[in-house]
């Protein structure tokens, strides 16, 4: 991938990676929207806060939040409210 550079197109691209961090457990996110986001793979996770992680060019951004909905491992999407 191109990171931050303008390609044929005229369009920009970055290198943009999402994380969702519990603990001392990292979880990769597929897609991240307002209030909801997707884990890479359905997982049972036992937690109602954690992090998420942004990485876009190697700039890091955190945030917590809570997770307002169940993650059994039935689904990928998860929603979540920040905190502070």
């Amino acid at each position: 991938m191109i990171s931050n550079a303008q390609n044929e197109n005229g369009t920009f691209s970055a290198d943009v990676k999402l994380n969702l961090h519990i603990g001392n457990q990292r979880y990769e996110l597929g897609h991240l929207g307002p209030g909801f986001a997707l884990l890479g793979d359905a997982q049972a996770v036992d937690a109602t806060e954690g992090e998420i992680e942004t990485i876009v060019d190697e700039k890091v951004t955190r945030w917590p939040i809570r997770i307002t909905t169940k993650l059994d491992g039935s689904t990928k999407r998860f929603e979540f409210e920040g905190l502070g």
